[in-house]
C-alpha cells in the first residue's frame, strides 16, 4: 500500500521520467549497449590493459600502468559508443524495428531507474544498519560520525519509508518482494 506522497516518491518519479525519456531517445540497443559498455570495458582492460602497458614501454614511451590502463579502458568504452550509435542509426532506418527500439529503450529506461534506487537503498540501508549496531544506549551522539541520535532516526524512518510505503517499493514488489526494513530504534 502506498503511503502519503513524499520526497522520496517525487525523486524516483523524476528519475523514472529521466531515465525512460533517455531509453526513448537512445533506443533499446543503445541504451542496452551504453549500460553495458562499463563492464565490458573494465573486462577489455582487465584483460589488455598489462600487454598494453608493455607494448608502450617496449616502445620508449614512459607510460605508467594506471595510465595504460586508463587509455584502454576510455578507448574501449568509445569504440563501444561508436558501434553502438552505427547500430541505432541503422535500427532507426527500419520503421518497425525502429518503433520497437524506441518503445523497448524506454522500458529499460524504467529498469535502470528501478535498479539505480535499488542499487542506492541497498547501500543505505548498509550504512544505516550498520551505524545502527554500532550505537550505544544513552548516547545521544553517534561516535564517529559526530551527528545526534535524532538525526539518525529521521534517516533511518525514511529509509524504511522508502522500502515499505513508497511508490519504488510498490514498483520493487514486482520484481523483488521487499528490500529489508531497518529494525525499530529501541532504548537509545
Amino acid at each position: 500500500m502506498i503511503g502519503p506522497f513524499d520526497w522520496i516518491d517525487l525523486l524516483f518519479l523524476v528519475t523514472i521520467a529521466l531515465l525512460v525519456f533517455n531509453g526513448i531517445r537512445n533506443g533499446a540497443v543503445f541504451s542496452l549497449l551504453h549500460l553495458l559498455s562499463i563492464p565490458i570495458a573494465f573486462g577489455i582492460a582487465y584483460f589488455f590493459g598489462k600487454p598494453f602497458t608493455l607494448f608502450l614501454a617496449s616502445n620508449n614511451l614512459p607510460v605508467s600502468p594506471l595510465i595504460g590502463y586508463v587509455i584502454v579502458f576510455f578507448g574501449s568504452v568509445l569504440i563501444l559508443h561508436i558501434i553502438g550509435t552505427m547500430i541505432r542509426g541503422v535500427v532507426r532506418a527500419v520503421p518497425l524495428l525502429g518503433l520497437g527500439d524506441v518503445v523497448l529503450g524506454g522500458l529499460i529506461g524504467f529498469v535502470e531507474a528501478w535498479l539505480l534506487w535499488l542499487v542506492i537503498l541497498l547501500v543505505i540501508g548498509g550504512f544505516l544498519h550498520d551505524v545502527q549496531n554500532a550505537m550505544t544506549t544513552g548516547s545521544h551522539v553517534i561516535p564517529g560520525l559526530n551527528i545526534t541520535v535524532s538525526q539518525y532516526q529521521t534517516w533511518h524512518d525514511a529509509y524504511n519509508q522508502a522500502v515499505n510505503n513508497s511508490i519504488f517499493a510498490n514498483v520493487n514488489s514486482f520484481f523483488i518482494k521487499a528490500l529489508p526494513a531497518l529494525p525499530k530504534l529501541s532504548g537509545l
